[in-house]
């Protein structure tokens, strides 16, 4: 008889979370591995359509909201003027599906931001209580980036520090004494339960080392053949009536001819009523007419480019990755294929350590007046980055909850009237576009 695995995406707590393409893609992608020695079950605590969750909100792309209730906040955030929340079912509802489930041998939970760690935390608490004979392992993007913290503040029993799925497959292998399937697998899309959005990753990793990125340091650069994703988006379309899908690549644009390319030569013969989403920022040096004359065809409907900034000495101490120049030709070509201004968002970076305010401002109108919308990304301090250490000189960030882009932007001396100020650029700027649209 095989032993049994429960797989749990954990509560969120915050000051804000949204479901913008945030699926728990790493652990179902683990699950389809797990499944030949194990048997597997999936509880996503954050799902949107559960039966008994009212009100649900959906988008026209299937983001909205997460179940969320007001919760006390950490008394080291007593702080910062804002509503402290857990985002996920309730405890109740969570306790009823648990005891719903055969009893697990081995519960596995993920992670997310080194910030949610009282929301993992939480989660396990329940988890030790309805089956306390179960061995935990905690593993994800925290787990990963502060495995001392995690045993100290969740105490699993086991933890796995990686992202790379080699290295958490080798890894289970000397724990269980199995051996796990070598070719690439899909994830295990069943176990979601909820289609109004599906998440692909046809790479991991990315080919450059920002300052304020851990990526590179979790997952190394890996290709994987895409033509083979054209087949599964025809395969989830008609299994789940799936008709949006987004892209969780870091660098989806990179060798396009070979990668990208092929995929969309591929998925636009099956002619599918389906669309296309890019959330992570595209690389813009890397964007050619041929890629973004098929992305047209294909029905990339929101088109996400990563600029940051124009300020040179900013790029040039962050990344190198994206000149203004490139942007420009970038612009163009998605201009040539037939882009329209209300289908491109341009990324902006905001509060990162050595930044001005002025050239946050300067660069909005810059991205507005050449054919997109502007889009703060606010910044979080990630230990193991050189801008942590930067942001460390600022204010103390060595706590994973002073780590939150909310807690930053209060404690880092930011200008908060000129914050508020561009916040309503933002709105403005976007609203002057959808209405000449």
């Amino acid at each position: 008889m095989k032993k049994k695995i429960l797989l749990v995406n954990p509560y969120i707590e915050d000051f804000s979370a949204y479901d913008h393409f945030s699926k728990p893609l790493g652990i179902i992608w683990l699950a389809s591995y797990l499944k030949k020695h194990f048997d597997v079950f999936f509880i996503n605590v954050l799902k949107r359509n559960h039966p008994l969750y009212p009100s649900k909100k959906f988008k026209d792309d299937g983001t909205g909201e997460f179940p969320k209730k007001k919760i006390k906040p950490p008394l080291i955030l007593s702080d910062i003027p804002r509503d402290f929340k857990r985002y996920g079912i309730s405890e109740e509802i969570f306790v009823s599906e648990l005891k719903k489930i055969e009893r697990p041998d081995y519960i596995f939970v993920t992670s997310g931001m080194t910030y949610w760690y009282t929301g993992v935390s939480y989660t396990v608490k329940i988890l030790r209580e309805i089956f306390p004979e179960a061995k935990i392992f905690l593993g994800g993007i925290y787990a990963s980036i502060l495995p001392e913290h995690a045993k100290k503040n969740i105490n699993p029993d086991f933890i796995i520090p990686f992202q790379e799925i080699l290295m958490v497959l080798k890894t289970l292998e000397n724990y269980f004494g199995v051996e796990f399937e070598k070719e690439f697998l899909f994830p295990s899309y069943e176990l979601l339960g909820e289609y109004y959005y599906l998440p692909l990753l046809t790479s991991t990793g990315c080919i450059f080392n920002c300052s304020y990125c851990i990526g590179p340091k979790l997952s190394s650069f890996r290709q994987f053949d895409s033509k083979k994703f054209a087949s599964l988006v025809k395969e989830l379309f008609l299994l789940y009536d799936c008709r949006n899908f987004a892209f969780y690549d870091d660098a989806l644009l990179y060798n396009s001819e070979k990668h990208l390319n092929p995929f969309l030569e591929e998925l636009i013969d099956l002619k599918l009523p389906v669309r296309f989403y890019t959330p992570n920022g595209l690389h813009i040096r890397f964007l050619t007419l041929q890629t973004a004359t098929l992305m047209k065809v294909a029905n990339f409907v929101d088109v996400r480019l990563s600029l940051e900034s124009i300020d040179e000495n900013f790029i040039s101490k962050s990344s190198n990755k994206t000149m203004v120049k490139d942007f420009l030709n970038a612009m163009e070509k998605l201009y040539k294929a037939g882009f329209e201004r209300k289908n491109i968002k341009v990324y902006i970076l905001l509060n990162i350590p050595r930044q001005s305010l002025t050239s946050v401002e300067k660069t909005m109108h810059f991205v507005f007046e050449n054919g997109a919308i502007p889009m703060l990304a606010y910044y979080s301090p990630i230990p193991g980055t050189p801008d942590f250490m930067e942001a460390m000189k600022i204010t103390d960030v060595s706590e994973p909850l002073f780590q939150n882009n909310t807690v930053y932007l209060y404690r880092s001396g930011l200008d908060i009237d000129y914050f508020q100020y561009l916040k309503n650029l933002e709105k403005h700027l976007k609203e002057e576009i959808l209405k000449s649209s």
